[in-house]
Formats: structure tokens, C-alpha cells, sequence
């Protein structure tokens, strides 16, 4: 309680017995700036027709929920390894095949997107949260290269995207400061 405030009034409600009480609630602390993720009011039609359209896709997603391999394409797995391993991570190999194994037959919407022990487990969320807007010492933002944040690239094809996400990822030098810096 903060000094010189006073206790909030209480209210009861009394209800029927046969009432049915619906509540909402939303995140309003919530990080990131995912376009997707937040839906708000807007006077421009255009962007309700593309919020619904979303909506409908991931609700329902029918023919287009192909298997992860059909979007992250066994040449773009390969550009990736190439990647981790001139960096000299450890565990590339054993990634390689667990992605062959556990994600690469997945439907990307139905068995990827939606499956609640990877949002348990904050596998995508967080790396996301991690390297999505990256705020610098002096004040600016790097924003990794996705259609999920204030990104201000282009991007005209998946292998674009791809292109401006591997350069991101390992080429960009990034000075995030260090201690207090941060």
C-alpha cells in the first residue's frame, strides 16, 4: 500500500445461481512488437481484413500447412550448418539430425506453430525475444530481419528473407555494452 492512499472500495455482486460469467484478460506488459500478436483498433479496413486473414489461416489452415522442409528448404538447412559450423558452435551435427527427426516432417502450422510443449518450453519464443529488436548504447535499434517486428528492409522472396537473416545472424557486429552499458 502506498503512503496516503486509501483502501479501494469493495464491491459485491450477487449472482443467480444459473449465471454464467465470462471474463477476458490481456497481456498489456507484454515485450515484443509482433504485429500479429496484438490486435488493435484501426480505421484503415485494409488492416482488419489482414488481421482476419491471419486469424483464418492459423485457426484453419488447410492445404498451406505443409511440412516445415517445404518452407525452410533442405538447402537453406545446409546454408545453416555451413554457418554454425565456420562459427565453431558445438552440437551442430546432433542439431541437424534432431531436426530431421523431430521437426522437418511437422505440418507448420498444426504440428509446429501450435504445439504447446515448444511454447512450454520457450524454444522459439524465446530466441525470438532475444534477437527480435536489439536496443544499443547509443540509443538506436537493430531489428533482426522478419515481417515480426519494425524491420525496415524489403523483403520481394522467401530467399531474401533469407539472405538479409544469415548476414544479420552471422555477419552483423553487434555492440549490445556490457555491465551498465546494457
Amino acid at each position: 500500500k502506498l503512503s496516503g492512499t486509501r483502501d479501494p472500495p469493495e464491491f459485491k455482486i450477487v449472482l443467480p445461481m444459473e449465471t454464467t460469467v465470462r471474463v477476458a484478460t490481456w497481456n498489456i506488459a507484454a515485450i515484443n512488437n509482433n504485429p500479429f500478436e496484438f490486435w488493435i483498433t484501426n480505421k484503415d479496413p485494409h488492416y482488419d481484413i489482414l488481421m482476419s486473414s491471419v486469424q483464418r489461416f492459423i485457426n484453419d489452415p488447410g492445404a498451406m500447412d505443409v511440412e516445415v522442409a517445404e518452407v525452410f528448404t533442405p538447402k537453406m538447412l545446409n546454408e545453416l550448418r555451413f554457418e554454425m559450423q565456420k562459427m565453431g558452435w558445438q552440437g551442430v551435427d546432433e542439431a541437424i539430425t534432431t531436426f530431421h527427426k523431430e521437426f522437418k516432417p511437422r505440418k507448420i502450422v498444426s504440428d509446429f506453430l501450435k504445439d504447446p510443449t515448444l511454447g512450454a518450453k520457450r524454444l522459439i519464443s524465446m530466441p525470438d525475444r532475444i534477437t527480435n529488436t536489439l536496443n544499443l548504447p547509443n540509443g538506436q535499434k537493430l531489428h533482426r530481419p522478419t515481417v515480426i517486428n519494425c524491420y525496415a528492409g524489403y523483403f520481394d522472396s522467401v530467399e531474401s528473407w533469407w539472405r538479409q537473416w544469415k548476414k544479420f545472424m552471422f555477419e552483423t557486429n553487434v555492440n549490445v555494452g556490457s555491465g551498465n552499458d546494457s
